[in-house]
């Protein structure tokens, strides 16, 4: 705060230097400045500092805005960040203390040399006055020709004036000047040599003029037509037959160029007014996410967290508003962004904070899981595996990281204790009894898919099928002649679940496998054969991996080269994972199948 109200005091009780008249050079650096960090921006300000020109001031103040707006979007949560933040607002307040005193002095200066330079130009005048008495009294033409050019030259040697007093003294001495030109006391000859050297100069300043419209750039041909017209009122007049017809040339010629810088700002201006609106029209849009209700998914974040950088990339391919408008709606856009991702990581936060309580949950159900799995009690004991199955689905869903981790060991316990009925508890007098069961609880599961098919899609669709799936094995076999209608009900229920969820092409692929098995032969060597078959094509996606695994040990990415092949390995490497799960997948799938033909051999 001490920084900022220091920095206004500077503002307040300084005098402004002159500033160029085109803002395009500001704009294009005060942009430049947007994308510095703190330090950048301070380490900038020393940079101009330690130049032999002092910088203008709103250059600095541009610098000094920029720091403030950083500070204001500080984290301060972050001591680390905070600690940075404040040295460098010591070392900007050192910088603006040096360049005020220094801008002071230069004020001061320049003030001074006006003020020289008023006295010099003001004498010059009396002096100019004088010579009008003298030819009154008579003196020869000659030596008031001579005082003359003196005086002029005189006059344009001395520098520059204050503008504010610059155009009174300028026109006073213009007119002394015609006035001198026009005596009649003046030698013919002499007048008509100068009136010859005026319009000369003239003539080359009209085709300076006219040369000005093969000049692309709009900005620099209207900064030559100002250093142009500067030079005509410069010099002194030509013949009075001519002048009318020198000075309407350049006034239509000075006109158009006018007319052009003219035309050009204000084409400049509509396409900035046009920027403006399509960038006020993006953070409408990102506004309108933020109060959208449906962002309460992880889905939904992930399609609006697209959204939001598209009208990024789209938000950089518009210019410039006008320079009224351009920070602030750039200030609306980025507190926009900002609190998207502020929101958005609220909603991970909440999230994980869910997931992790589920997994907590799911936690207990395995320990319970564990604790049933070396009973007796068949019939007791399957229905406590039931009812540990419902709490599991009615527990919700926990992070992709440990989902199948979690699953698999949790299902390990059902799979232990249900082989261990079939083996220990089953007599074959209650083979038909136990097929009408599984019958029923797989008619049950096909009306709980039934309803989830026919319903509105669950958040956790893919770990519900999973479940179902194992839910139907562990339900055992059905009747011979019930098993191929309710089978084929279940895999038409299953494709029509799986088309929702848009399953990657893994999935796809190990589901075609699934149904691919059913051709072989159940019983023969078909089984063993494929068995091998991908037992070699995963060694030799393993060896390949190996190899991706040693390319990118050597590899040597300090170079961009480098780094752009890297790249590369790393995402052939991560296909190459998902192509050896899939293998894995699709051997314990293999695996599975072997298990139960050799269980229907034995039976």
């Amino acid at each position: 705060m001490e920084l900022l109200q220091n920095s206004e005091q500077t503002q307040q009780t300084e005098v402004s230097a002159p500033q160029p008249n085109d803002t395009t050079t500001s704009q294009e650096t005060s942009t430049s400045f947007q994308s510095m960090t703190a330090q950048q921006l301070v380490d900038q300000l020393a940079l101009l500092l330690q130049q032999d020109e002092l910088p203008e001031r709103k250059i600095v103040e541009q610098i000094r805005g920029q720091f403030i707006r950083r500070k204001e979007r500080q984290n301060e949560s972050n001591a680390t960040e905070q600690g940075d933040l404040e040295a460098q607002e010591i070392r900007l307040g050192e910088l603006l203390a040096s360049f005020k005193e220094r801008d002071r002095k230069r004020q001061e200066a320049l003030e001074a040399l006006y003020q020289e330079n008023k006295g010099k130009k003001e004498a010059l005048i009396s002096r100019f006055e004088e010579l009008f008495k003298s030819n009154e009294e008579g003196a020869e033409f000659g030596e008031l020709y001579a005082k003359f050019t003196h005086i002029r030259d005189e006059w344009n040697a001395v520098g520059a004036l204050d503008p504010k007093e610059q155009a009174a003294l300028n026109k006073r001495f213009y007119e002394l000047r015609d006035e001198f030109y026009d005596l009649k006391a003046i030698n013919d000859d002499l007048r008509q040599y100068d009136f010859k050297k005026n319009l000369e100069a003239k003539q080359a300043l009209l085709q300076e003029l006219r040369s000005l419209d093969d000049v692309k750039d709009v900005i620099t041909a209207h900064r030559k037509l100002q250093e142009i017209t500067a030079q005509w009122h410069e010099l002194g007049p030509v013949a009075k037959e001519l002048r009318q017809e020198i000075n309407t040339e350049f006034k239509q010629l000075a006109g158009a160029q006018h007319k052009r810088h003219q035309d050009f700002h204000d084409k400049r201006k509509a396409t900035e007014e046009e920027n403006l609106q399509a960038k006020t029209n993006i953070c409408a849009k990102v506004e309108e996410l933020l109060l959208d209700g449906a962002l309460t998914t992880h889905n939904a974040w992930v399609k609006a967290t697209e959204q939001i950088k598209e009208m990024q990339a789209e938000w950089r391919t518009i210019g410039y508003a006008p320079r009224k408008d351009n920070d602030m709606i750039y200030q609306r856009f980025r507190a926009g962004v900002d609190a998207f991702f502020r929101h958005r990581s609220e909603f991970a936060k909440k999230a994980r904070e869910h997931s992790d309580e589920v997994l907590k949950v799911k936690q207990e159900l395995i320990e319970r899981a564990k604790a049933l799995r070396e009973s007796t009690d068949w019939e007791a004991t399957a229905e406590a595996f039931k009812q540990l199955q419902k709490e599991w689905q009615e527990a919700g869903s926990v992070s992709q990281k440990y989902s199948q981790k979690i699953w698999e060991e949790f299902r390990e316990n059902f799979d232990y204790f249900f082989d261990r009925r079939k083996k220990e508890g089953t007599r074959k007098s209650d083979i038909y009894h136990e097929a009408r069961k599984s019958l029923a609880i797989k008619r049950e599961i096909l009306k709980e898919l039934t309803t989830i098919n026919e319903g509105e899609e669950p958040e956790n669709l893919r770990d519900l099928l999973a479940e179902y799936n194992d839910r139907w094995k562990q339900a055992g076999a059905v009747p011979h002649k019930d098993k191929e209608a309710i089978n084929a009900a279940y895999r038409e229920l299953l494709d029509a679940l799986h088309g929702k969820l848009r399953k990657h092409r893994s999935e796809r692929r190990l589901s075609g496998y699934g149904a691919s098995l059913g051709n072989l032969d159940a019983m023969g060597s078909s089984l063993q054969t494929e068995h091998a078959r991908l037992q070699r094509h995963l060694d030799r996606q393993r060896a390949e991996l190996q190899t991706y695994e040693n390319n990118l040990t050597f590899l040597n990415v300090s170079s961009k080269s480098g780094s752009s092949l890297l790249s590369e390995i790393e995402r052939k490497r991560d296909h190459l994972i998902a192509d050896i799960e899939l293998t894995e997948q699709k051997l314990r799938l293999l695996l599975q199948k072997e298990q139960e033909a050799g269980q229907e051999v034995q039976e």
